[in-house]
């Protein structure tokens, strides 16, 4: 026992890890849940006593023409108006008091503040077509709440903490299973040494920092660093719909840390500028080249190099780079940069990052993971026999002599 928990102690850092993300994963997925299932209220009275049906309301062509009278700017372009006249509903309280409610869903770019209130597009856009109508029918609107309108969520503050602690639990759970698996099955086991200049504990070696720019002077290794440059920008054709926003999902982390892996963490900081600026030119969006991204890649390519270069190759190693990936370069950085590209504001690009890039990080950050992991040591023999990466990379125990 005393040994397991000095193997334990020796993953701290990884328990730590494990115990913060599984529990952000449990608490992101309460959010998405109230997000996909939270429902807009807004109390009105008019003053009138006509029979008054909002039927136009439930109309997808009268909403989109609404739409596009307002979207000069293109502020509401993303709103879903087919959707929201499917699931509009009107509900009389009682005379010349009506409740509308409407799926918070269908208002993809809106920026939660609280459970109970929201600051956003889809405020104005409400507002604004309630008034339209009511002007329409020669009809006077007063809005009988101060914030216009609140929001109902299946899963209460209290619950997500509760269920986040649950999740918690039981990842933590199976961590420690699989961990202490891992160490009775190589208890008897001599395990192979670190810093041997085939394999390094850490980068704090100056062997380590000779590899790393010793990697130019082979025209081998430029050529094949030109040839997974290519195959990069060419992931950047396939991009899947993530269900978070305008977020999406390529494959293309997995070159890029198969790249870094191989030839270290300044050809990772190069190509990741390379292939940043050569996409932009390829795949030219509205908006204008931003050095951000630029930056974003060229580190994201740096930390994979760091965490996988010359050392073993693990599951574990695989997730701390995912997650400092996600949590320094998409959360932090990535935020940052959309928000000065789109115009947002400070508190527009914290909620921007709350509501659609660290659930979307999160969620994907296990799979990410498991599918890394599984591509890199399935390329691990290949490599070897290439002459790109050493045995030891991927062999962690040798058996000991008789």
């Amino acid at each position: 026992m005393k040994n397991y928990l000095l193997h334990l102690w020796k993953k701290k850092v990884m328990i730590i890890i494990i115990l913060v993300s599984s529990f952000l994963f449990g608490f992101t997925v309460c959010s998405l849940i109230n997000t996909y299932n939270g429902k807009y209220n807004v109390n009105f009275s008019l003053n009138t006593q006509e029979n008054i049906t909002f039927e136009e309301l439930k109309n997808s062509d009268y909403l989109f023409k609404f739409k596009e009278e307002i979207n000069t700017n293109g502020y509401y372009t993303e709103i879903d108006t087919n959707q929201i006249a499917k699931d509009i509903e009107i509900t009389q309280i009682k005379e010349s008091t009506f409740c509308l409610k409407t799926s918070s869903q269908y208002y993809p770019d809106f920026f939660l503040k609280s459970s109970s209130s929201v600051s956003t597009r889809a405020k104005t856009f409400i507002k604004n077509l309630l008034i339209k109508y009511c002007n329409e029918k020669s009809v006077e609107i007063t809005f009988l709440d101060s914030s216009i309108i609140t929001t109902t969520v299946p899963i209460s503050d209290s619950w997500k903490y509760i269920i986040s602690t649950l999740s918690l639990i039981i990842f933590s759970t199976v961590y420690f299973y699989f961990e202490h698996s891992n160490y009775t099955n190589h208890i008897d086991d001599n395990e192979l040494s670190y810093d041997n200049k085939a394999i390094f504990f850490s980068p704090f070696h100056k062997e380590y920092w000779k590899d790393v720019f010793k990697v130019f002077k082979s025209t081998k290794n430029i050529t094949i660093m030109a040839m997974m440059l290519s195959l990069m920008i060419l992931c950047k054709f396939i991009s899947l719909p993530s269900g978070f926003g305008n977020l999406g999902i390529s494959f293309t982390y997995i070159v890029f840390a198969t790249t870094s892996m191989i030839f270290g963490p300044f050809a990772g900081f190069i190509i990741g500028i390379l292939s940043d600026t050569i996409g932009y030119l390829l795949f030219q969006t509205s908006f204008m080249w931003f050095i951000g991204y630029t930056f974003q890649a060229a580190f994201t390519g740096f930390i994979y190099g760091i965490i996988l270069y010359k050392t073993k190759l693990s599951y574990s190693r695989c997730f701390i780079a995912r997650i400092l990936v996600s949590l320094l370069m998409n959360v932090i950085l990535g935020s940052l940069c959309w928000g000065f590209v789109a115009g947002y504001t400070i508190e527009q690009t914290f909620y921007y990052a709350v509501l659609f890039v660290i659930p979307k990080n999160i969620v994907y950050l296990v799979p990410q993971t498991i599918v890394l992991y599984a591509v890199l040591k399935a390329l691990c023999p290949a490599l070897r026999r290439m002459g790109l990466i050493s045995k030891e990379q991927y062999n962690y125990y040798i058996p000991k002599t008789k």
